[in-house]
C-alpha cells in the first residue's frame, strides 16, 4: 500500500525552518504544515508565522516529549531542522513519532556524507551516526540526505567571500571539488522523496545542484558579476582567540565553522564520492536553481 503523505512537521523552529516552511508554501501547497520551535527559557521566533489555513506553530520546550508526542499525532512526517549540535535531541525525537503514529522522518544532516573517509574524525560523526542506528531500529520509514554544503552558506564572510569589496580569502588551494545545493533545491529534493517514500526509504539520498572547487566558484562568481575578484590565500585558519571576538558570534559556532572550512579544503563535502553517484536523475520533478541566480541574489544583498 503507497505511504500517502498530507501533513509534514517541521521540527526546530529555526532560520532552516522557515526556509523549508516557505519553500513548501511555494513548490508543495497542498501539504499542511506544522512548526515545532523549540525553546529553552525564553521563546525566541526569528520569523513568526500566522496561524491559517495551511500552517499551525507549537512551542514546546526542549525535552519535552510527552507535549511533543501530542503535537505530533495526526500528522504522516517529520522534516528534522535541528542545527547540528543538537543532533542529541534527535533520539528522543524518533521514540516520540513512533509512538505519536508518525511515517515517515528525515532526521537533520543534509550536508556532508559522514561515511566519506576524509570525515573519520568530523566532531559531529558519532552522534550522527548514532541517529542513523536509532532510525533502523525503529518502525519508521525514513531518508538521510546528503546534499553538501549550502550554497547560501558558502557564499559568505564566513567562509571568506567579501562581495561589497570584490574578493575572496581561500583557505588552502582552493582546488578540491564539493557538493554544493541551495536551499530550495534542498527543500524540493527532501519533500520530493518523501511523498515518494516507498522507494526511497532506508536510502541515502546523494543530491547536488553544483560540484565545483573554490577556484571554479570565484569563475563563476566573476562571469556572472562582470567583476574580476581579488584572490587571497591562507594556509592556516586564525587562532580561536581572535575568532571570538569576530562578529559576535560564539566560540561554538566558530569552532563549527572552522571545522567545515577544513572539510571544504579537503573535498569532504563530496557526496558522489567514489564509487557513489548523485541521485538527482531519480528525483526529475525537480528543476535544479541555475547558478547564475543564486550568485546574482547573495552579490545583490551584499550591495543593497
Amino acid at each position: 500500500m503507497t505511504t500517502e503523505i498530507k501533513r509534514i512537521v517541521l521540527y526546530g523552529g529555526n532560520k532552516l525552518s522557515m526556509m523549508f516552511y516557505v519553500g513548501l508554501r511555494k513548490y508543495f501547497p497542498h501539504l499542511y504544515i506544522t512548526v515545532v520551535y523549540l525553546y529553552n527559557g525564553v521563546i525566541n521566533i526569528p520569523d513568526p508565522i500566522a496561524k491559517n489555513a495551511w500552517s499551525k506553530i507549537s512551542y514546546i520546550k526542549y525535552g519535552d516529549y510527552d507535549t511533543l508526542e501530542a503535537v505530533f499525532r495526526g500528522n504522516d512526517a517529520i522534516i528534522c531542522t535541528l542545527d547540528s549540535e543538537e543532533t542529541r535531541y534527535q533520539i528522543g525525537l524518533i521514540n516520540a513519532a513512533q509512538e505519536a503514529g508518525i511515517k515517515v522522518l528525515v532526521p537533520t544532516h543534509y550536508g556532508i556524507d559522514v561515511d566519506t573517509p576524509l570525515l573519520r574524525k568530523y566532531s559531529q560523526r558519532v552522534e550522527i551516526c548514532k541517529i542513523y542506528r536509532a532510525l533502523k531500529k525503529s518502525s519508521l520509514k525514513y531518508i538521510i540526505v546528503a546534499g553538501g554544503f549550502s550554497v547560501e552558506d558558502f557564499l559568505a564572510l564566513h567562509f571568506g567571500w567579501d562581495f561589497a569589496n570584490n574578493s575572496i580569502l581561500i583557505h588552502g588551494d582552493g582546488m578540491s571539488v564539493n557538493s554544493f545545493t541551495p536551499i530550495a533545491d534542498l527543500v524540493r529534493y527532501t519533500v520530493a522523496a518523501v511523498l515518494r517514500i516507498d522507494e526511497f526509504h532506508g536510502r541515502k539520498l546523494r543530491i547536488a545542484t553544483y560540484t565545483l572547487s573554490v577556484l571554479d566558484w570565484v569563475a563563476a562568481v566573476e562571469a556572472v558579476t562582470g567583476k574580476k575578484f581579488l584572490v587571497r590565500h591562507q594556509k592556516q585558519l586564525p587562532p580561536l582567540r581572535d575568532l571570538k571576538k569576530t562578529n559576535g558570534m560564539s566560540v561554538t559556532w566558530w569552532r563549527a565553522k572552522c571545522e567545515m572550512i577544513n572539510i571544504l579544503d579537503q573535498g569532504g563535502g563530496l557526496v558522489n564520492w567514489s564509487p557513489h553517484t548523485l541521485d538527482n536523475n531519480f528525483l526529475p520533478e525537480v528543476t535544479p536553481t541555475p547558478i547564475n541566480e543564486i550568485i546574482q541574489k547573495a552579490y545583490s544583498l551584499a550591495h543593497k
